[in-house]
């Protein structure tokens, strides 16, 4: 596809997608996906806004839009980690977009493991989708699987 996905972190609330999928899962390789380097690796710090922006920048200048953008593909914010640990650097980022670009459709993709008022803070940030990743239906089994440092299915599935 020729969506953007912008790595945030590393770092979770939660078990991350890769570890949840156990130890033989890898990401496919036209992903072109790598987490970030651990310390004291020179690319093991986690993006700032303005690098973000510039990254949508440089996505949207190749990018071919026609009509009224309906083959837009969008932004999503995601990552080996949990990207709401950096809310602030998602809505600093999307309001840079904006000034130059109205009309980016962002999207965040996330555990769900936050209160509701996440939901509203995403909104007002002009977040216009969210995927929340729930690795099953079971309680007992969530628990064990996404081991949260707070929250539980209920937050997920209220």
């Amino acid at each position: 596809g020729r969506t953007l996905y912008l790595a945030m972190t590393n770092r979770s609330n939660a078990a991350t997608i890769v570890e949840t999928r156990g130890p033989g899962f890898a990401m496919p390789p036209e992903s072109f996906f790598v987490p970030y380097p651990d310390p004291p690796h020179s690319l093991s710090r986690e993006p700032e806004a303005e690098e973000l922006a510039d990254v949508v920048d440089l996505f949207y200048e190749k990018l071919e839009i026609v009509g009224m953008g309906e083959n837009d593909p969008g932004v999503v914010f995601a990552g080996m980690g949990e990207p709401l640990l950096r809310m602030d650097q998602i809505r600093e980022t999307i309001e840079q977009v904006h000034e130059s670009r109205h009309g980016v459709p962002f999207r965040v993709s996330t555990n769900g493991l936050f209160p509701p008022s996440a939901a509203v803070a995403l909104a007002d940030a002009g977040i216009s989708n969210a995927t929340i990743a729930l690795a099953t239906a079971d309680p007992t089994q969530y628990a064990e699987l996404m081991r949260p440092e707070s929250g539980d299915h209920a937050t997920v599935c209220g």
